[in-house]
């Protein structure tokens, strides 16, 4: 069972890790959700425990997760700004007929 326990343990600092590493903002919100499921998995079976070193990691990490997503959702906000404008701009250059107003 201790070796359950360590895996587990060895598991959400990976998905964390994977996390806190990856620049891609469709992916950091996979890899944040799946990390995010594997640190309160693992408060669950801790819960029956008196708190330590590993506890409060799992709270730095919840942190951590909750910041990336807040910064990979406002990314994704802006990029899909940045198509429309782009759009809008490319539609603008091949008719850029418009009338001044004077």
């Amino acid at each position: 069972m201790s070796d359950t326990i360590r895996d587990d343990a060895h598991e959400w600092r990976q998905l964390c890790q994977a996390a806190f590493l990856e620049l891609d903002p469709v992916s950091l919100l996979q890899r944040i959700a799946a990390a995010r499921s594997a640190v309160f998995d693992r408060i669950e079976d801790r819960l029956s425990r008196p708190p330590d070193s590993e506890e409060c990691a799992l709270r730095n990490a919840l942190e951590t997760l909750s910041t990336l997503r807040e910064l990979a959702e406002r990314d994704l906000g802006q990029q899909k700004k940045t198509a429309q404008i782009q759009h809008l701009a490319a539609g603008y250059a091949r008719n850029p007929k418009r009338e001044s107003s004077a």
